[in-house]
């Protein structure tokens, strides 16, 4: 009898441990750029890892404008950089919190992804968001 139900409980852990890894870098990054940019992560594409970081793009529908950024996983924490097509080099990491930058957190638990921003606020996004 505890046998099956340590079965089951421990099914059930790495079932829920299984959905979060099921978002990718460039997922946390669509998500902490949705946030911060106030986009919409459907309309997000992710581009080709830059060594270990993850790269998202998207067109502005107003101005039809382009924006590419970066993004590194450190522990709970999604740090961001944006490239700038005019300099043709990328900007910094956006990690200077005492000089105002945000910080921006993740967790994920099972199916949604949860945002936290300092400056902006906390959004959840579902897998199928992606």
């Amino acid at each position: 009898m505890y046998k099956a139900l340590y079965a089951c409980l421990m099914t059930l852990t790495i079932s829920t441990v299984a959905n979060a890894a099921d978002f990718t870098k460039a997922d946390l990054c669509k998500a902490a750029i949705a946030v911060e940019m106030g986009r919409e992560v459907k309309t997000m594409k992710a581009g080709k890892p830059l060594g270990g970081d993850a790269t998202i793009s998207y067109v502005r529908a107003d101005d039809k404008k382009s924006f590419r950024y970066k993004c590194r996983i450190e522990g709970d924490s999604i740090v961001w950089a944006t490239y700038f097509d005019d300099e043709g080099r990328w900007g910094r990491w956006r990690n200077s919190y005492a000089e105002g930058d945000a910080k921006t957190t993740y967790e994920a638990e099972g199916n949604r992804l949860t945002i936290n921003n300092d400056q902006v606020g906390q959004q959840s996004f579902l897998k199928s968001d992606f």
